[in-house]
């Protein structure tokens, strides 16, 4: 490899190693002459030589969701070109599942771990979190946890799509919330509340629906807003999710989306796009949020003293035909 690129041979090393003091440039020619050839080093070898593992922890919640997919892709974007791969763990959002698959990982030595949407109150959690396996955690985070952390601007995309509907006329909107547990669901609460209040919206408590992350929560919603004396002229769920299983509740319950409710929904999954659905919903750039935590966790790995590092991504309101004027009363 180095005859074949003409660098030295601790430059093809440094970068097939992914390592952060080559440059980005000089990573990718070397990266490209390697796959030209058909160069493959020895794992076990360079783990050897360099006493790591190149193996990354990634745990998510429930590989069901469509968005853990997507967090999950612009990790593995990152640590495979620094040569590395991920072990995958799905948690199901069980703490003890966790604590498990947490021990696991830590066990076979993985260079370190992305938490996404994961629990991180637990004292258990906290003390292998602490430890000397470097962590990067996404969408959620905790006090008294100082770590690297990923996620989106809540506030920002939730007050921007609650300025649009208000725009529309509608003064009574309900919102399904994620599981309170997790710091981005409260997150996510607060910026409703606090954005209805300033639109001077009505009722706002009262419209409030403590859910999950999950299509089964929006049918359960819709229930729930079947039932009030005074139904809500639009509904935002805190997760494309739990929005899409609203819809087909409301809808069999003969309301029509977006005529008599309209509905908007958090995450932008690639669901939400197709024409039968056709969701209003805030877009999280999901993948981007991945590489910028492999990022973060590669540079951790290269140096455990590098200051910490809180990233936060812009949201983005994408308008399709869940949303429409609020009809009269």
């Amino acid at each position: 490899m180095a005859r074949e690129t003409g660098l030295a041979l601790s430059t093809v090393s440094n970068a097939l190693a992914g390592k952060s003091l080559v440059k980005p440039e000089t990573r990718d020619y070397v990266v490209e002459t390697a796959e030209k050839i058909g160069y493959r080093a020895s794992v076990v070898a360079r783990s050897l030589r360099a006493q790591r593992s190149y193996a990354i922890g990634v745990l998510i919640e429930d590989v069901a969701n469509p968005s853990a997919s997507a967090f999950v892709r612009g990790v593995e974007d990152v640590v495979n070109r620094a040569g590395c791969t991920i072990l995958l763990a799905n948690t199901d959002g069980d703490l003890e599942r966790q604590v498990a698959a947490m021990h696991a990982l830590i066990d076979r030595a993985v260079d370190g771990l992305v938490l996404i949407s994961q629990h991180l109150d637990d004292e258990r959690v906290a003390e292998m979190l602490k430890g000397e396996v470097p962590a990067v955690l996404i969408q959620r985070r905790t006090p008294g946890l100082d770590l690297d952390y990923v996620g989106s601007d809540n506030s920002g995309g939730i007050r921007e799509a609650l300025n649009y509907v208000a725009k529309l006329g509608h003064r009574r909107v309900g919102y399904i919330t994620g599981p309170l547990g997790s710091s981005s669901a409260r997150e996510r609460l607060d910026a409703f509340r606090q954005a209805a209040a300033e639109l001077g919206l009505l009722e706002v408590d009262s419209l409030v629906y403590e859910g999950r992350y999950t299509f089964e929560a929006g049918l359960e919603a819709a229930g729930f807003y079947a039932g009030l004396p005074e139904k809500p002229t639009c509904i935002f769920a805190s997760n494309d999710m739990s929005a899409i299983g609203l819809i087909q509740r409301l809808t069999e319950r003969g309301l029509n989306v977006p005529r008599d409710i309209s509905v908007v929904g958090l995450d932008d999954i690639e669901l939400a796009g197709i024409r039968a659905i056709d969701l209003t919903t805030i877009r999280l750039e999901k993948r981007a949020i991945g590489a910028e935590a492999a990022q973060l966790l590669l540079r951790r790995v290269d140096d455990p003293d590098a200051p910490v590092t809180t990233k936060i991504l812009p949201t983005k309101l994408i308008v399709r035909g869940t949303t429409a004027m609020a009809g009269p009363g």
